[in-house]
C-alpha cells in the first residue's frame, strides 16, 4: 500500500509572507526532489496563528501540526522527517 503525501500548507497572510513566507514558496529551488516527490504543498491565505500568540511568522502547517519561525534550512528537515514517517 502506497503511502499518501504529506500535506503542507504555508502561510502566506501578510506577517508571514514578508517575514520568510515568501522564501519558503521557492521550495523547487532548495527541497530534494525525492522529498518534494512525497509531498503536497500550497500556499495558504492564512493559519490565523498571529491572532492567537502561536509564536512567530512565518507559519507552516505539516501534516495538521503547525511550526512557527519556519526557516528554509528548517522547512527541508521538518519536511525529511514527516517523509521518513
Amino acid at each position: 500500500m502506497k503511502k499518501s503525501k504529506v500535506k503542507v500548507r504555508i502561510c502566506l497572510g501578510t506577517a508571514c509572507f514578508v517575514q520568510g513566507g515568501a522564501d519558503l514558496l521557492l521550495y523547487n529551488d532548495f527541497l530534494d526532489p525525492e522529498i518534494l516527490a512525497d509531498c503536497e504543498i500550497e500556499g495558504c491565505s492564512c493559519l490565523e496563528q498571529c491572532k492567537v500568540g502561536g509564536g512567530q511568522a512565518p507559519f507552516v502547517e505539516i501534516d495538521g501540526k503547525i511550526y512557527s519561525g519556519v526557516t528554509q534550512d528548517e522547512f527541508c528537515k521538518l519536511l525529511a522527517e514527516a517523509v521518513k514517517g
